[in-house]
């Protein structure tokens, strides 16, 4: 809803832990490609400058890196110290992707171009080869408040529980629908997922687009009002992906918008859940919540439960999205060690400059599947919008002279350097974060096998920087004030990370995977050592336990005594990190534990407090 920052721009045409040892490297590329964008060094047109709205070509003369591609640098035998050192092995979430909104004040924008132009700057959001390669698009059910036209929703009027007059026609009307079926026709891979600001006034208790709650006895008609929604979308040939239960339901403001409890939300997931699965709509992707960091786990436990209590909306819920507009990026770990088979998803930011990027990496870090900026391009005068504030400046800027011609500002190379090049479907993997003092940097490991590396220079002073990998490793100069992208085909930390083996525990038996089962949820147990597959255990350098590959899970990540553990896909949460401490395996400070002190074949393990005791003792593989 608001545009308010972190991030920069370029112009168009620019284009402890549990110890281990490492495992042998697989083969990797000899050279690695680089990618530097960087801020505007022209006085005036810092990161948000309203001066990029005035003039931005005068900006964009003075940005010497925009989304440019260096000589490529030579890989190396591992010597002296290393800037940043990258795991393979230790992999975290699935990335969905990177993009922003095309909601009706962008849209409206690109109308006025004429076709070819219009072709040009859809190509430099989305084309994966000769633009920003922008995957993950945000679109709105009706309007929001970043629009040139009158408010509306798909039934406005008196109310119409059987949705009588529902239509999307205003959406096409208004080119909406075009620009989408264009987009999707540049990019076949992209991702649609909407968010309601209003449903219609009638389902509220204000009767208004405008503020207000919505009705608890709508909520029937309002999981069937986005069922028709997306059915609608997808006979025009634009497949929506997933979508939110409500644009920031904790907000009422002058523009469209509606407050929904987390009870609210709780049914609404249910009830849509079912009239999607009901219609052959059933992979369709529900995120609750959509708002800020600071409520997000107490509005998440009103929706989905407690981590040992789940809801009867618990399995209608895919993932819970955000925002950042107040709070902390660490919200978004916290609700995924309480729900960690939930996607934590990053929906609404603008950012920009590179401290914007940096903020890029924080979301990541923090488990963050998506991120999402919020408007792609107004005009020169901020237009259209209905928002209340002063936008801040948009990725594209349109000439209010030349509707045809728009500029390409810093921002957007920046988000370009991880849109572009991470794919969807990429595994962020470990990596020490640095300091903003020199370098921040996040990793992922693409479905192709190549490792990019995104790394963050918010100083004033050039940063030398040492990548390893394995025993391999590179050497850089990131330009002050700039965004470097590394992509290393096929380098690899190696198979492990660390020791594997046996664990072996009371009465020598070891620790098993219960029925050499891989999936999520799985009873980890005691059992005669066999030398299988399920007894397997691989010493993570991150602190986690491995088998069958997935990792040594505390249920529900809860540390009351007697929670047993599990096989789960690592997510890396608490819940996942063990420390070896005096022959004992210690999570979520407990010990883990052979349940009623038993030897038995069968026996479940658990966390318990830590007593000495030797159903408590656990032997490593070396």
């Amino acid at each position: 809803m608001r545009r308010t920052a972190v991030l920069t721009a370029t112009v168009l045409g620019a284009a402890a832990v549990l110890s281990a040892m490492p495992a042998a490297d697989a083969a990797a590329a000899s050279t690695v490609q680089a990618y530097l964008s960087s801020e505007s060094r022209t006085a005036g047109y810092e990161p948000k400058n309203p001066n990029w709205y005035t003039n931005p070509a005068t900006g964009l003369a003075g940005t010497p890196y925009q989304l440019s591609r260096q000589a490529d640098l030579p890989a190396s035998a591992a010597s002296g110290t290393a800037t940043i050192t990258v795991d393979t092995t230790t992999q975290y979430q699935s990335m969905l992707g990177v993009g922003s909104s095309l909601e009706e004040s962008t849209i409206f924008n690109l109308s006025r171009m004429s076709a070819t132009a219009r072709d040009s700057a859809l190509h430099k959001l989305v084309d994966p080869a000769t633009g920003a390669g922008f995957n993950a698009i945000r679109i709105t059910f009706g309007t929001p408040d970043f629009t040139s036209h009158a408010f509306y929703s798909y039934d406005d009027g008196a109310s119409d529980p059987t949705l009588s007059r529902f239509s999307i026609q205003q959406d096409i009307n208004y080119h909406v629908v075009s620009v989408l079926q264009q987009a999707l026709a540049i990019n076949p891979n992209i991702r649609f997922f909407a968010s309601a600001w209003s449903p219609p006034g009638w389902m509220k208790d204000n009767n208004s687009l405008i503020g207000g709650h919505l009705l608890t006895s709508a909520i029937p008609t309002l999981a069937t009002y986005y069922r028709k929604a997306i059915q609608a979308y997808a006979a025009q040939g634009v497949p929506i992906y997933g979508l939110t239960l409500g644009n920031e339901p904790e907000f009422s403001g002058s523009y469209p918008s509606t407050l929904i409890t987390a009870d609210q939300e709780r049914q609404l997931a249910v009830a849509l859940r079912t009239e999607l699965t009901n219609n052959g709509l059933g992979a369709t992707k529900i995120w609750a919540f959509d708002h800020n960091f600071s409520d997000g786990a107490t509005y998440a436990a009103g929706v989905l439960g407690t981590a040992g209590s789940h809801s009867n909306a618990y399995s209608s819920v895919d993932g819970i999205a955000f925002h950042d507009y107040a709070g902390d990026p660490s919200a978004m770990s916290a609700v995924k060690s309480s729900y960690p088979d939930k996607d934590v998803l990053m929906t609404e930011r603008s950012v920009w400059g590179t401290a914007g990027a940096d903020r890029l990496i924080q979301y990541f870090r923090k488990n963050s599947t998506l991120y999402e900026g919020w408007v792609s391009m107004l005009d020169q005068n901020h237009a259209p919008t209905q928002w209340p504030g002063v936008p801040d400046p948009t990725m594209l800027v349109q000439s209010t002279s030349n509707h045809d011609t728009f500029w390409a500002l810093p921002d957007y190379n920046i988000i370009a350097q991880f849109s572009k090049f991470v794919q969807t479907g990429a595994k962020r993997v470990a990596s020490n974060n640095g300091s903003s003092a020199s370098t921040t940097n996040v990793a992922f490991l693409n479905p192709d096998g190549t490792l990019v590396t995104v790394v963050v220079n918010q100083t004033s002073s050039n940063q030398p920087i040492t990548v390893r990998v394995g025993s391999q490793q590179f050497a850089a100069t990131l330009p002050a004030k700039a965004v470097g992208t590394y992509l290393w085909a096929g380098a690899t930390s190696g198979t492990g990370g660390g020791h594997t083996g046996q664990i072996v525990g009371y009465g020598g038996k070891c620790v098993d995977v219960a029925g050499a089962s891989s999936a999520n949820g799985t009873a980890i147990q005691l059992y005669t050592c066999n030398g299988t597959g399920a007894q397997q255990w691989t010493v993570g350098v991150d602190g986690t336990l491995r088998a069958l590959g997935k990792c040594l899970d505390v249920a529900g990540a809860s540390s009351a005594n007697g929670t047993k553990v599990q096989l789960y896909d690592c997510n890396g949460t608490a819940a996942q990190q063990w420390t070896a401490s005096a022959g004992t395996l210690q999570g979520l400070g407990k010990c883990l534990d052979a349940t009623g002190v038993s030897s038995a074949d069968g026996t479940l393990l658990q966390i318990w407090t830590c007593g000495g005791g030797a159903n408590q003792q656990w032997t490593l593989p070396s």
